[in-house]
């Protein structure tokens, strides 16, 4: 209580004469000193990074160019020799011999695997890696796209396997064309790792990168970890994509093969179908400015310290001060107004546990009239009687200092609330413990907007599931019992089929009605210690605890695809949608959550690559 006391003479003073002008000055101060420096240093920081933002996207934009011409006179170089194929085929068998062999020779053998003829059969006629089994590649794309389109074009595929060399190659063609007549096509395989590493030289950081796409957005060479993303296509919202007028550009994204953070410079080569585009890892460029920023605000946060503290000490000076000019008396009067007119109730309990004095807002919150009380052990304030009684408990503590908690309290008329109680010891000269102070308040409603806040921030609310935070922390719980007891997680990514249509057609109402109904069908076929959430839209994600190698996620995954397949009454309207589920397993495909619903993600989308209302691993 003394403590307290002391707190509340020490601000009722703050604002006393003489020194209170004083004080305010000392406060404004060091409140507009702080607001100026924390000022100077987010201006700085937003100042710098994005100057280094701008310097990347220049150097992006730079190498993209560099890139480019570097891969168009590699092209050139590839297609004056097609041509000269071309033209000895065109000129007759001997010519043809001649040629081919100059051209074999001539070619640079650590890029080019092999030079080829396709007739126009589409049978392999000859290949520069000498005689071949009889070979079909008319079903080729830029076979059949040079037979049907009279342009006299190059033509620059995606990497493709070969059949015969079993290895990857970027395959360069054109069409031979006899009397206006299409005679086969003359082709160049040339291996785009190597391609890759010849580009290597332009990159700054290990995770740059530059990537050759086609006018569709398919990878042809990658110079990081360019081998894993053959086949894989760039989103089709890239500008250079929607935008074939345009010749270079610029933007920031995360990588589609890789998931990076990258600033992108893109230019579109003298063939308008192929599109060089240099990535620098946005974390690494503004690394050096987010250490230098750090710095920054460690010394600001150690010379704002050093100034409070001084503050801090010239106001406690002041403070002790006027207190050595106050009178004994003074002080216990003032004592005994705040405890007269505190808005929290105060109980004085005795060496007993028995209520010996209380003051008016204690009356007013609970009830009771002073003095009714009076001798009254303190778990009468209890609605769970002395048995039970949290208050009581924590007045019976001995020692001295603190202590505080929740109790479940009652009033004079028997209504329950929720109360608060900070308890002081207080002790004699002697230091013998005689009595004990409650500051008590009624928490009731601070406690229920307290759990609903907590239901707001962990549940889903359309259709009352745990959300993703909510959802991380029980993986998290699951992971903890999976190591202990060398079980499994089973995490299964849920994404709706024909959702959309729902919404376009009957409105988002029902929709939302919908959702709902997906929602307790899920909850209908799962444990009550397996998680069904909602991440938001029309994806849903299952977390459950299963034996290891028990086949358990993927049988739940069947059961959802099968229960979610069923026709739906919603609103009037019989709906039918399906899904595509990805099955994600601890410890097999990662160890956090995180990790685990990405790696749900990733296969859930294979699945619904394979057909919808399916589901994969």
């Amino acid at each position: 209580m003394d403590a307290r006391l002391f707190l509340s003479r020490f601000f009722h003073r703050f604002l006393e004469p003489p020194l209170s002008l004083v004080r305010l000055l000392i406060v404004l101060s060091s409140i507009l000193a702080f607001g100026v420096v924390s000022y100077d240093l987010v201006t700085d920081r937003q100042r710098t990074e994005q100057a280094a933002l701008d310097a990347a996207r220049q150097q992006a934009l730079v190498q993209s160019r560099a890139a480019a011409e570097m891969v168009q006179a590699t092209l050139d170089r590839f297609d004056f020799a097609l041509q000269t194929a071309r033209d000895a085929a065109i000129a007759g068998p001997r010519a043809m011999a001649f040629q081919e062999e100059v051209i074999a020779r001539t070619l640079p053998s650590d890029l080019a695997l092999q030079q080829f003829r396709i007739g126009a059969d589409g049978h392999l006629e000859y290949s520069s890696l000498g005689p071949a089994p009889r070979n079909y590649l008319g079903d080729r794309d830029y076979f059949k796209e040079l037979a049907t389109d009279q342009a006299d074009r190059l033509v620059v595929s995606p990497p493709v396997l070969g059949r015969l060399t079993k290895k990857w190659s970027i395959q360069l063609a054109r069409a031979i064309r006899r009397d206006g007549h299409f005679d086969g096509v003359v082709a160049i395989a040339v291996s785009p790792e190597e391609w890759a590493r010849q580009l290597a030289s332009f990159e700054a950081g290990p995770r740059d990168t530059l990537t050759l796409v086609n006018a569709r957005g398919h990878v042809l060479m990658r110079t990081l970890d360019g081998a894993s993303h053959f086949g894989k296509q760039a989103p089709q919202k890239r500008e250079y994509i929607l935008h074939p007028e345009q010749k270079e550009g610029h933007y920031i994204a995360h990588a589609s093969v890789d998931g990076v953070l990258r600033v992108y410079g893109w230019t579109r080569l003298r063939n308008p179908e192929l599109i060089m585009l240099s990535g620098i890892a946005l974390e690494d460029a503004l690394a050096p400015v987010r250490e230098m920023s750090r710095r920054m605000r460690l010394r600001a946060a150690l010379a704002t310290l050093l100034f409070t503290v001084i503050v801090g000490g010239l106001l406690l000076a002041l403070a002790r001060y006027e207190r050595a000019g106050r009178r004994l008396a003074e002080q216990e009067a003032h004592s005994r107004n705040i405890v007269e007119h505190m808005a929290d109730g105060i109980v004085v309990v005795d060496a007993d546990g028995r209520i010996v004095r209380v003051n008016p807002a204690f009356c007013a919150i609970t009830g009771f009239s002073s003095g009714a009380l009076d001798g009254q052990p303190v778990s009468a304030l209890c609605a769970d009687g002395e048995q039970h009684c949290e208050l009581s408990r924590l007045v019976s503590q001995t020692g001295s200092g603190h202590w505080s908690g929740d109790f479940d309290g009652v009033r004079s008329d028997g209504s329950r609330y929720v109360g608060h109680a900070v308890i002081s010891a207080v002790a004699d000269s002697d230091e013998h413990q005689v009595r004990r102070v409650v500051l008590l308040s009624d928490v009731t409603e601070l406690r229920r907007k307290d759990k609903e806040m907590w239901h707001q921030a962990n549940f889903d609310r359309l259709t009352g599931l745990p959300n993703r935070a909510l959802l991380a922390d029980r993986i998290d719980g699951m992971l903890r019992r999976a190591r202990r007891n060398h079980t499994e997680v089973a995490v299964l990514f849920i994404d709706l089929d024909d959702f959309k249509p729902v919404n376009d057609d009957f409105g988002h109402d029902v929709g939302d009605l919908l959702l709902r109904e997906v929602a307790g069908r899920l909850q209908r076929l799962f444990r009550d210690e397996d998680t069904v959430s909602r991440l938001g839209g029309d994806e849903f994600v299952v977390a459950m605890h299963a034996e290891l190698n028990s086949g358990f996620g993927q049988n739940a995954a069947g059961k959802i695809v099968a229960s979610l397949s069923e026709p739906f009454q919603v609103a009037g309207h019989a709906l039918t949608i399906s899904c595509s589920v990805g099955v994600a397993r601890f410890p097999d495909d990662g160890d956090s959550a995180d990790s685990l619903i990405q790696h749900a993600d990733h296969a859930m989308y294979r699945a619904k690559k394979q057909g919808r209302s399916r589901w994969s691993l």
